[in-house]
């Protein structure tokens, strides 16, 4: 390895020695813990590589070198590659996060912020190719946040967090914190944590249930595919989306929405990270382990959602019948201030009549495959 190659690589492999601060990106992508805090970086230009050399060969390489030390835990994945791909990914992994932490997980990430974070992750996908996700479940089920979503534009809905996570969500609805759990023995759920314009705390969850789908419903998933699924496909079937205001939702606590359901294939996993695909479109989803983790950052938020689905919730229909008869007595009331209240009151009435819950549907009012998880769909409404 030439002198200048080591100068270029020094950063993303020096472990403990190098000292670094970097500023937080946002309340959710703060710090890099455990083995993220031995390699923080900030990447302008994207990362450096070897000459005729992939990033993985590249960091593979160098980390056999004086150079290049390396430190890792997994010891499952130890047992099906060795130590220089073991020590590639970490510090792949650590470049993928350092890239993601600035782009509002993908919502605003450049042309030329997508094509590095999707060599990234294709070479990660490609060194774990043929694994067996069920074989390392402690990593497939468990707690995650979600950090960024391939998806190309998120002006009307992202394929995480739906319409809370569009232009005009992210606006009204500001993000706190996303999640997406898949857990013992059957559990999914997508949450999105937000304050109503900027101020009043919320959240919405998506809860569901998985299973390995039945070879006749994994070959119909993939005649949909725009990739070759896996064996590692999941199939989720949600309920109607929780809608909470209030600390644990105990302001106001809605369900309201239709049903939906999403296939997921994973692609990557590792003790800090998972990397799944959408069974229809094959847009990418990284979610890190390590922020939610107990005494983590973001471990309480994180559970948050079971006091959410624990109390008992109430329909649309209640609640419009409920502003109905507000928005009646209104207009009737012999106080005058309270008269102009009559027509916003009936408003949303109507509006939670119709609501999906931020659930993209379709013109023809139907909800498209994997709209949950969810994955873009083409024909947004």
């Amino acid at each position: 390895m030439t002198v200048l190659t080591r100068i270029l690589l020094a950063p993303m492999l020096l472990v403990d020695h190098v000292a670094g601060s970097f500023a937080p990106m946002s309340t959710s992508e703060t710090m890099l813990q455990g083995a993220s805090a031995r390699y923080r970086h900030r990447f302008i230009n994207g990362p450096v590589q070897v000459a005729g050399m992939s990033l993985i060969q590249s960091l593979k390489r160098a980390s056999l070198s004086e150079t290049g030390p390396c430190r890792f835990t997994s010891l499952s994945n130890s047992r099906v590659m060795g130590a220089p791909q073991l020590c590639a990914n970490a510090n792949a992994e650590q470049i993928l996060l350092g890239l993601v932490a600035s782009t509002d997980r993908g919502a605003t990430a450049s042309p030329d912020q997508r094509r590095q974070i999707a060599e990234l992750i294709e070479e990660l996908e490609k060194g774990w190719e043929g694994t067996d996700a069920f074989s390392q479940s402690a990593y497939l089920l468990r707690e995650t946040e979600v950090v960024y979503v391939g998806q190309n534009s998120s002006v009307k809905a992202n394929a995480a967090g739906g319409r809370y996570r569009g232009r005009i969500g992210r606006a009204l609805f500001r993000t706190d914190a996303l999640f997406q759990h898949v857990l013992k023995p059957d559990v999914a759920v997508n949450v999105v944590h937000f304050r109503l314009f900027g101020l009043l705390p919320g959240a919405a969850v998506l809860r569901g249930r998985w299973s390995v789908p039945a070879q006749t419903e994994l070959e119909g998933l993939r005649g949909n595919s725009s990739r070759e699924l896996s064996a590692n496909t999941l199939s989720v079937e949600f309920e109607p989306p929780r809608i909470a205001f209030g600390q644990r939702g105990m302001l106001l606590n809605l369900q309201l929405g239709p049903k939906s359901s999403v296939g997921l294939d994973t692609t990557y996993l590792s003790r800090d990270l998972r990397i799944c695909r959408g069974a229809s479109s094959g847009t990418a989803f990284v979610f890190r382990a390590d922020t939610v983790r107990d005494g983590a950052a973001l471990s309480a938020a994180s559970r948050r959602w079971e006091e959410v689905c624990e109390s008992k919730p109430t329909t649309s229909k209640t609640a419009a019948v409920l502003l109905s008869a507000l928005a009646a007595l209104a207009a009737v009331s012999p106080l005058q201030p309270l008269r102009p209240f009559t027509l916003p009151l009936m408003g949303l009435a109507v509006l939670l009549l119709t609501s999906t819950g931020g659930i993209v549907v379709r013109r023809d009012g139907k909800v498209p495959p994997d709209a949950g998880a969810g994955e873009p769909v083409a024909d947004p409404c």
